[in-house]
């Protein structure tokens, strides 16, 4: 989908094509990632925050995948 109007009207934001719920952990994790979410506000001050238009309250993702041997 590349119309802007119709991408804000499904995904609340023209230049985002798809909204993830808490079901990507178990996704991510199934293909080998280990998985840990945080908050914007455990890694950034508020300075940070705003400068960068974070929104403190958003869960990050962070992924890891073991180096195989």
């Amino acid at each position: 989908m590349t119309d802007p109007v119709e991408r804000e009207r499904l995904f609340g934001q023209f230049d985002h094509v798809r909204w993830y719920g808490f079901d990507i952990v178990d996704r991510l994790s199934d293909s080998g990632f280990s998985v840990q979410t945080i908050r914007a506000s455990d890694v950034a001050d508020a300075e940070a925050i705003e400068r960068f238009g974070l929104d403190a309250t958003e869960v990050i993702f962070v992924c890891v995948k073991p180096v195989e041997s």
